[in-house]
Formats: C-alpha cells, structure tokens, sequence
C-alpha cells in the first residue's frame, strides 16, 4: 500500500462534471506513487427543523446507497494500477474534507469547482473553504 494519499472528493449528485476531479488525481496518484480515496460526504442537515420528522432508518439507507453509488462510479474509471479506496462521510462537507485529510494524513486533497456565483462571494464553496483551511495541499479542479 502507498504510503502517499490522495483524497479525491466528489459530488454524487454531479458524476459527470466531477469525472475531472477523479482523473487528475489518478495523473496526481501516478506521478508520486500514492493511493487514491475517493470520498463522499453526505451533507449535515443536523441543524434543520425538517432533520427531526425524517426517520432514523431512512437517514441509515441514504448511507447505504450513496456507498453502493460510489463504488460504481469508481468502477467507471480507469485506475491505470492506482490503488484506490472509497469512503462515504457525513457532516459539514468542508469540515468532513479537511478531518478526513487530518486523519488519513493525506498529502493531497482534489476537488472540483464550478464557477463562483454572487451567493459564492457570501458564502464560499467548499472548495475554497478547504483549499484555505487544509493543512495538506489542495488541486481545486475545474470541469473540462
């Protein structure tokens, strides 16, 4: 197992713009030996009023399935012999990132980034919450 790791964080609920964030860090990956954990997290809604009427169990198999979607859409992928792994989180999507990359000692974080919006001015995307937060170093990528 490599002892170099690269977080390559994407959004489910974008597969197709974030296939850019998975191949850059399978090239990122091949050029310094690493492994590759493609994460997901699952957005924290702890602080809604609605998280309270949604059933235990159902929030349970939302995890269930986001880890079976996951590994199919690592399954898309060419890997060219990168060791990779997939890993479903849950929580402030930043925050989870940066933890995650804490715990794992990762040397990157690669992540994905639309163009910014007025809303983004406000509130920042998490892309730029983790690329100035992360104690390792962040490739925010762009889609093609």
């Amino acid at each position: 197992m490599a002892d170099v790791k690269i977080i390559a964080a994407v959004d489910l609920h974008h597969r197709e713009s974030d296939a850019c964030v998975v191949e850059e860090a399978i090239m990122l990956a091949q050029s310094h030996d690493a492994e590759v954990e493609l994460v997901f997290v699952i957005p924290d809604q702890q602080n809604t009023y609605v998280q309270a009427y949604i059933p235990e169990e159902m929030r349970d198999q939302v995890e269930v399935d986001a880890r079976k979607d996951l590994a199919a859409y690592a399954g898309q992928f060419d890997w060219k012999s990168v060791p990779h792994t997939t890993e479903v989180l849950r929580g402030v999507v930043y925050e989870k990132l940066i933890s995650h990359a804490d715990d794992l000692s990762a040397r990157f974080i690669v992540i994905g980034a639309n163009r910014p919006t007025v809303k983004d001015l406000f509130i920042g995307p998490n892309a730029a919450r983790v690329s100035r937060f992360a104690s390792c170093c962040v490739l925010v990528v762009r889609p093609e």
